[in-house]
């Protein structure tokens, strides 16, 4: 009876857990169990087309996989070699149905085993995505925040309507990448690198300490495009307890012009970035 009673349990307990996975679900084997490389052509068979993807696993032979958060609409699928493990393969999954044949996968990366993808842009700054949802679908702002790595952001709200947002990356050169809005909505965008400019971050720093008390520091620095050619350092200088905000003017470099976008612009690079799929992307520290 009790032999009779423990294989009931045991049928009930299988009974439980395959009745809990969703319709449709693709269920993947604990570590160490399963192909793992059949298990991913399952669950991804747009990786099982590309030639990148099969040409990197028949080289490095058993691997491993896992998905990392991007978006609310793509995915980083990792391709990890078992033994061995010197590079392993990222590649920019969008989130699709992947069975009815639309293509998915739109940018390749092999990395060091060691390195990790950069955090998606939402991830980095949560608070001002939040808020400005637009954000998001702006290809050229992802780019900056994922490969330059800004920092921090800035807002500032001339209107209740109307703001500026000032992504900025302050390590090594200087940039910004600056998106108007309006309702909620980008207006425009602008990128602006000190190496375009004829008056740097140190020279400006300079310019903005000089004649200050001894002791006294830059707090904080940005740089403001006015007019869409005019640009000038922000310099917010402490001496004790007074702060004081200097501009020292910038003109662009020979040669230089500063690349801004409209929201149209930006659609024709986002959508020059998809049609660009499979690009592999090798990176070394």
């Amino acid at each position: 009876m009790t032999k009779h009673i423990a294989f009931l349990v045991l049928g009930l307990t299988i009974a439980v857990i395959v009745c809990s996975i969703p319709a449709g679900a693709v269920v993947t084997p604990l570590p160490g169990q399963g192909n793992q490389t059949g298990i991913l052509f399952l669950v991804h068979p747009n990786a099982k087309t590309n030639e990148t993807i099969t040409a990197f696993i028949a080289e490095h032979g058993e691997i491993k996989w896992r998905e990392g958060i991007y978006n609310h609409t793509h995915k980083y699928v990792y391709v990890v070699p078992v033994n061995a493990c010197e590079e392993q393969l990222v590649y920019l999954n969008r989130i699709t149905d992947e069975r009815s044949g639309e293509q998915s996968i739109e940018r390749i990366w092999i990395i060091g085993c060691d390195e990790a993808m950069p955090l998606a842009a939402e991830l980095r700054f949560p608070e001002i995505f939040a808020k400005y949802p637009a954000l998001s679908n702006d290809a050229e702002l992802r780019s900056y925040i994922e490969n330059q790595s800004p920092n921090r952001y800035e807002e500032v709200t001339a209107k209740p309507s109307r703001a500026q947002v000032y992504f900025i990356h302050d390590t090594g050169v200087f940039t910004e990448y600056i998106v108007l809005l309006s309702g909620g909505e980008i207006v425009s965008t602008t990128y602006v690198s000190e190496e375009n400019l004829t008056v740097g971050r140190a020279e400006a720093e300079a310019q903005a300490l000089s004649g200050q008390p001894p002791g006294a520091r830059v707090e904080n620095i940005v740089l403001k495009v006015y007019g869409g050619d005019r640009i000038v350092w922000e310099i917010t200088v402490r001496a004790g307890q007074k702060a004081d905000v200097v501009q020292v003017p910038s003109d662009l470099a020979p040669g230089q012009s500063i690349r801004t976008t409209t929201p149209g612009f930006g659609a024709v690079f986002a959508i020059l970035g998809v049609g660009m799929g499979f690009v592999l992307c090798r990176r070394r520290g």
